[in-house]
């Protein structure tokens, strides 16, 4: 049976984590207080990092960091898990998780099953209020009126020019390689729904792709937005935003998927 590495990224140290067994990522340590933070918790802003990008890359300095210094530590087969301060994996069949609790409810092994990864439960689009559309999707309405009528058409495209930029996902697409460019144009047209988070259970050798790709993309669209007005909720983090879509593609597209339940901390 294979034990999972279990890794999570924080920006805050919360007192739950320091005896949950699993590795800690301080997410933008570059900006952070580190002697508020415990010596053993790992720093994004060491080695070779993107730490200073974490405003508008996020989890992203974590993710990056894992791949160009952890990652040297583990064997192309060994189970990975990434987690966030305020959702874990955990077992099948838990229920009532809380912080006192949890770190006997993580999820410590591979289940069995024929799967690559394992993914949290898919949101659905088609439950986005109308009222968040009328509000919000002026543009996206005249541009095709039938989303007005069919709830169908609400794609991961429209969600994203809703609440984070309009057009802008759709023009990232451009800026991938050749074999994934028009994959990920219909996906982000034709899907309704996507896994989020960046949470993922799965092998090095599947990540380490995923990364490769992530980010040789991520940073063709930093250079190409520097115009983009990157203030506010939704876009301060624009391209942590645009990376959760695409995590979610890769593995619907390279890997065999089964969905896992993780808990949400309040």
């Amino acid at each position: 049976m294979s034990l999972i590495n279990h890794y999570c990224i924080t920006g805050k140290n919360y007192s739950f984590l320091h005896d949950l067994n699993i590795q800690i990522i301080i997410s933008g340590a570059k900006f952070k207080d580190m002697s508020k933070f415990p010596d053993d918790w790992f720093n994004d802003s060491l080695g070779k990092n993107i730490s200073h990008k974490n405003k508008n890359f996020g989890t992203l300095s974590s993710h990056f960091w894992l791949w160009n210094n952890e990652f040297n530590n583990l064997k192309d087969d060994d189970w990975i898990g990434i987690n966030h301060y305020r959702r874990f994996w955990v077992n099948e069949k838990t229920n009532n998780v809380n912080t006192n609790n949890l770190k006997a409810n993580i999820q410590r092994t591979i289940p069995s099953g024929d799967f690559d990864v394992l993914l949290p439960e898919k949101i659905y689009l088609k439950n986005l209020k109308f009222s968040k559309l009328i509000k919000k999707g002026f543009k996206n309405y005249i541009r095709n009126p039938l989303i007005l009528l069919n709830r169908k058409k609400y794609s991961i495209r429209l969600h994203f020019d809703l609440f984070h930029a309009y057009g802008i996902l759709e023009k990232s697409a451009n800026f991938l390689d050749n074999e994934d460019r028009q994959d990920f144009k219909d996906y982000i047209n034709q899907q309704n729904s996507f896994h989020q988070f960046e949470m993922f259970i799965s092998q090095k050798k599947y990540i380490e792709l995923l990364y490769k790709k992530t980010f040789s993309w991520i940073f063709r669209c930093e250079k190409e937005f520097t115009n983009v007005n990157l203030e506010g909720y939704g876009r301060e983090r624009l391209f942590n935003f645009l990376a959760e879509r695409f995590f979610s593609f890769y593995f619907e597209k390279y890997t065999k998927t089964k969905t896992w339940p993780h808990i949400f901390l309040d």
